[in-house]
């Protein structure tokens, strides 16, 4: 990724793009940092209490996937952050030693070797913008994105003359994971990736850099707005994030649900003639039309053998969430106790 960081004027002082990306893709699941992933829900706004997949949210983090002649699977719901020195729970290692694949979003190897090329390339067309931040984003903006990263301990830093797409600059904000008593290296996502290589399983991702197509979409105006507003509401948001792990590490997956699928919420610190646009983005764009994309090579993998699928949370719930999909396609989806 060095050559990324040349190209570009070195945005961030120290970037690494596949970490950037995975990040990304599991906060697709906690609504708290940064409206921009976390909201990450369903179409459906806010009606989960009158609508069948409801009792879902009680049903937990795990599920076992079965379909007669089928090996049984199981689909965990994950978040990018763990405690400090947190480690995989049994229950999690006992399932993974049953599976044979483990099936995640993103995966860090993809961009190794002439793959890891390809992608690079692919993600020139997305990331570079022929104005450079200063003028897409404005300086002052900029300034204020880099004191933020700063003061929480961030070794991300942002150039104003780099040649970057302005929704850059709102990653950086939503990735900006520093918070006390948490790390991003015992989230469970990349607790399983260990365990799993560790016991010589072999890891599939659902995608690459498909997801980044949907940031191209926010119009800038609608953007620099959003970014405005976050940078105003940054402790709020650090306490609903706070608030949302601790549902998660505790096992109120009711909680968690109730809390991500509240769309006004979700969008409440923009400004109101942007709110409606936000939702659809975040519902339907970021979360819906991923679960959507990724059932085919879902549903394959679990029909070749025994596979954990560990997703970010969110996407497991709601009318278009993995969990009611494959039930769609016949399966038997129920929440795995241990």
């Amino acid at each position: 990724m060095k050559n990324i960081n040349q190209r570009y004027h070195g945005i961030w002082n120290t970037f690494s793009l596949p970490k950037l990306l995975s990040t990304l893709y599991e906060l697709g699941s906690i609504k708290c940092y940064m409206p921009l992933m976390l909201a990450l829900l369903i179409c459906v706004y806010g009606l989960i209490q009158n609508i069948a997949w409801a009792n879902d949210a009680e049903g937990g983090f795990v599920w076992k996937i079965q379909k007669s002649g089928q090996p049984d699977s199981y689909l965990i719901g994950t978040v990018h952050l763990g405690k400090k020195g947190a480690v995989l729970p049994e229950s999690y290692v006992r399932i993974l030693n049953k599976q044979t694949v483990l099936l995640v979003e993103s995966n860090e190897d993809d961009w190794n070797g002439v793959n890891g090329i390809r992608l690079n390339q692919q993600m020139d067309g997305l990331i570079i913008a022929p104005v450079q931040l200063k003028n897409s984003v404005g300086s002052e903006r900029i300034k204020r994105v880099n004191a933020l990263l700063l003061r929480n301990g961030s070794d991300l830093q942002l150039d104003s003359n780099a040649y970057m797409a302005p929704w850059m600059v709102w990653m950086a904000l939503a990735t900006d994971y520093n918070m006390p008593g948490y790390s991003m290296d015992t989230g469970i996502d990349v607790l399983l990736m260990h365990a799993a290589k560790k016991r010589q399983r072999t890891i599939v991702a659902l995608e690459t850099i498909e997801p980044l197509h949907v940031f191209k979409r926010i119009p800038n105006a609608r953007l620099l707005r959003a970014i405005d507003a976050d940078l105003h509401n940054v402790q709020a948001m650090q306490q609903e994030q706070i608030q949302m792990l601790q549902y998660y590490h505790s096992g109120n997956s009711k909680a968690l649900v109730a809390k991500t699928f509240d769309a006004d919420d979700a969008v409440k610190q923009y400004p109101k003639q942007d709110r409606q646009f936000w939702k659809q983005w975040m519902y339907g764009d970021l979360l819906q039309q991923r679960n959507v994309a990724w059932m085919p090579k879902l549903e394959g993998q679990i029909k070749q053998g025994p596979t954990v699928i560990a997703v970010g949370a969110a996407h497991l719930y709601g009318g278009s969430g993995l969990i009611v999909l494959l039930r769609e396609r016949g399966y038997k989806v129920t929440p795995y106790r241990t």
